[in-house]
């Protein structure tokens, strides 16, 4: 009977699946995004660390462009989003924002 090898780590014969144990990994330049929208690449993992601590982040911040009736529906209805606000919302981009909340007779 044979008996399987320990290996390095108690990991078998061929350790951790043939990859190298405490190798680093290997860093790969990639983009950095600030909040402002300005893209700056990190080519090494220093550059990396400084623009984490300047603010930047992986991924792009969404610039969500409001229209008035949103500003004017917000004022009116507020505390997050509810069944009668999303109901003026569409009410208002119908009318327009300057005719929406005028009272007609």
């Amino acid at each position: 009977m044979r008996t399987k090898g320990i290996g390095p780590q108690g990991l078998g014969l061929k350790g951790n699946n043939g990859y190298s144990i405490g190798s680093p990994a290997k860093f790969k330049a990639h983009k950095m995004h600030s909040k402002s929208g300005k893209t700056v690449m990190a080519n090494t993992k220093q550059d990396h660390l400084d623009l984490k601590e300047k603010g930047y982040g992986h991924t792009p911040s969404p610039t969500k462009k409001k229209d008035a009736c949103y500003t004017k529906v917000a004022a009116r209805y507020k505390g997050g989003n509810s069944a009668y606000r999303s109901g003026a919302m569409v009410k208002c981009r119908k009318v327009g924002a300057a005719n929406w909340g005028n009272k007609s007779k």
